[in-house]
């Protein structure tokens, strides 16, 4: 919540009250706020507005679903009579919704999984590939300056090309209004990828390999980029395609067309390049939305989300460890 406010439009204070919030389903636990008085004509705005969630049952959810905020204005003095009542709808997504660039674009971030079991495969084959082309096969990250981290991009590159996945049609708009996101692990086991997943499966990678990659959102597409020296955006969120020319100008930074790594036949990280940089010219500068800085993102503090094969196998461990002790 950003503001929770009470309005007083009588021609008296009111006093002794209390704010109560409930949820339905309730993700969200209740919660009671306390105040002295608001005055008449006055207006109050709490401060504390820290909610705390329910996750497991945010955990739970499958497909999207449509909950309810309500919030009620009580006096401490007659507590069955109810001041003022105000309800909110609010939708609830899936653990692996993402729900688009609308609201908290960076939110996207979370869904870069770079501990998911299906990345180190990668990053071994990302290896073998440089130590085939009689470079080092270290995943080693700016260490060695801006050309180890080109080198380790097309690495990254070959290893996922060895897959030979296929490219799948995301849904219409899906960068307003979202979609699905299939895991490192998905991807690779189903070998089907929409142009968002092969986004977020390089991005993984990327940061794996301690390189500080970019989401790239154009209009009905994605793709990716790197930084080629430990630097970061000053916001999560960039909408100036000129800051992101500079930087490209400057070979501070390279982006690369993911999709072509899912077309059944070899490209090269060169030709993929040349395609990405294309899409951020002046002569498509109306289809640029903006870009996402994940390592900005860490900074503020949005994680990536935990794999929920790992959450199960911890929950049946605990279940486990239950069942021995009552049977002890």
């Amino acid at each position: 919540m950003h503001e929770l406010v009470i309005v007083n439009e009588t021609s008296s204070p009111i006093s002794e009250l209390t704010i109560h919030l409930i949820s339905e389903p309730p993700f969200v636990k209740p919660r009671i706020w306390s105040l002295e008085s608001v005055g008449a004509g006055e207006t109050y705005h709490l401060r504390d507005l820290d909610v705390p969630l329910d996750g497991a049952l945010l955990s739970r959810l499958t497909e999207a679903e449509s909950a309810s905020l309500q919030f009620e204005l009580r006096s401490r003095n007659q507590p069955d009579v109810v001041l003022a009542r105000h309800e909110s709808t609010v939708e609830l997504l899936a653990r692996n919704q993402w729900g688009g660039i609308g609201y908290l674009p960076e939110m996207v971030a979370a869904f870069v999984q770079p501990n998911d079991q299906a990345i180190d495969r990668l990053l071994k084959g990302a290896a073998l590939a440089l130590q085939t082309a009689g470079k080092s096969g270290s995943i080693d990250g700016y260490s060695q300056g801006s050309k180890r981290a080109w080198e380790l991009a097309s690495g990254i590159w070959a290893a996922v090309l060895q897959r030979k996945l296929n490219y799948a049609l995301p849904p219409a708009s899906f960068e307003h209004s979202g979609q699905k996101v299939r895991s490192p692990s998905q991807v690779l086991d189903a070998g089907l990828a929409t142009c968002l997943d092969l986004a977020l499966l390089f991005a993984a990678c990327l940061e794996q390999a301690h390189l500080n990659p970019l989401l790239v959102f154009t209009r009905g597409h994605a793709f990716v980029g790197v930084w080629l020296r430990d630097e970061e955006f000053s916001t999560a969120v960039v909408d100036d395609i000129t800051a992101v020319r500079k930087r490209l100008k400057l070979q501070e930074m390279l982006v690369f067309e993911t999709t072509l790594a899912a077309q059944g036949q070899a490209v090269s990280f060169s030709q993929a390049i040349e395609n990405a940089s294309r899409q951020l010219s002046e002569e498509e500068e109306d289809k640029f939305e903006l870009v996402i800085d994940v390592k900005r993102a860490r900074m503020s503090r949005i994680k990536s989300l935990a794999q929920a094969q790992r959450k199960l196998q911890a929950n049946a461990d605990t279940t486990d460890i239950l069942k021995g002790i009552q049977s002890a």
